[in-house]
C-alpha cells in the first residue's frame, strides 16, 4: 500500500475588536476547496520555517503584518498528492489594511455562530468543530 506524503500548512486565527474572527473564501478556481470558507494562512516552502511562512502568508492573503502568540489546534485534509495537517495558531495585527488575494473571493470577520453556519473548507469544518468554541478571545491575552 503506497501512503502520500505528509505536508504542513499553517493558519491564523485574528480577531477584530469586537471578537470576531477572520475567514477568507476561497476562489471558486481554487484547485482544492473552491468557494469554501477558511482561516488565513498557506504552505510552508521549502527552508521556510513554520512562523516565517505563516507571516509571509498572512501578508499575502490579507494585507497584514502580524504577531504570532500560541498554538490553537490542528486539522487534517487529504488531497489528491498529500495528506496536509494545518497547524492553526493565534496572532493580532501589527499593521496593514485589509486587502484579500486573487486565491480568495470574499472576506468577513465572523463570531464563532456564525462560523459554525458556514460552508468550510473540510479541514477548517473539522477543526472548528473541535476547537474553535475553546478559543480564548483577544481579551485573555
Amino acid at each position: 500500500m503506497t501512503t502520500k506524503p505528509f505536508a504542513l500548512c499553517v493558519n491564523l486565527v485574528l480577531f477584530d475588536q469586537h471578537g470576531h474572527v477572520l475567514v477568507l473564501k476561497r476562489s471558486s478556481s481554487c484547485k482544492t476547496n473552491a468557494s469554501k470558507w477558511e482561516l488565513p494562512g498557506g504552505k510552508i516552502e521549502a527552508g521556510e520555517s513554520f512562523d516565517k511562512a505563516l507571516e509571509r502568508e498572512i501578508l499575502e492573503e490579507t494585507g497584514f503584518t502580524v504577531a504570532i502568540h500560541t498554538a490553537a489546534g490542528t486539522a487534517m485534509q487529504e488531497t489528491e498528492e498529500n495528506r496536509i495537517v494545518h497547524l492553526v495558531m493565534i496572532g493580532t495585527i501589527l499593521s496593514g489594511g485589509l486587502s484579500i488575494s486573487k486565491e480568495h473571493d470574499e472576506c468577513k470577520w465572523a463570531d464563532i455562530m456564525e462560523i459554525q453556519g458556514l460552508d468550510k473548507a473540510d479541514w477548517f469544518d473539522e477543526y472548528a468543530r473541535i476547537f474553535m468554541s475553546g478559543i480564548p478571545g483577544p481579551e485573555s491575552e
